[in-house]
């Protein structure tokens, strides 16, 4: 299981998306010069008690979900049919969850008025689907030869 490169990229895609919940993925500059920090669980709030600014549930319900998928699919390495179309769909939701970020903080900006410096942790899942894309293709691989094997027989 882990001899393969495959699971090697899956597991960092896994790792890559993890990390995201412990950065923030932007700083929101609103226009009075306080900085707020949109994390994967949206704009917490400023003062002790208050309510959130922005709450982005949907963002980590998916962040998790890409992390889920990614480490059950390292596991099915002996069902690699099944193994390729989960790690299609978690591609699918990898641009999912990047195209809700950034509509997520660009609706946060208009709501504020504010200005947003992207962190380089958005890069991530971009990372992340060129890893995915990289297993797929060697558990493509896998399976030609083991087809290929059974024709011989």
């Amino acid at each position: 299981m882990i001899q393969r490169i495959q699971t090697l990229y899956l597991l960092g895609s896994a790792v890559l998306i993890g990390l995201m919940f412990f950065f923030p993925l932007a700083h929101l500059k609103d226009p009075s010069g306080q900085t707020l920090e949109f994390l994967y669980r949206g704009i917490p709030s400023i003062e002790e008690g208050a309510p959130s600014l922005f709450v982005a549930y949907p963002i980590a319900f998916l962040l998790s979900l890409i992390i889920l998928i990614g480490l059950i699919s390292i596991f099915l390495y002996k069902k690699r049919m099944i193994q390729i179309r989960l790690t299609i769909f978690n591609m699918i939701c990898m641009l999912g969850s990047t195209g809700l970020i950034y509509y997520s903080i660009n609706s946060q900006l208009k709501e504020l008025d504010a200005i947003a410096n992207y962190s380089v942790i958005n890069v991530f899942p971009l990372v992340a689907l060129i890893l995915s894309y990289l297993a797929l293709r060697n558990i493509g691989k896998d399976e030609a030869m083991i087809r290929s094997l059974d024709r011989i027989r």
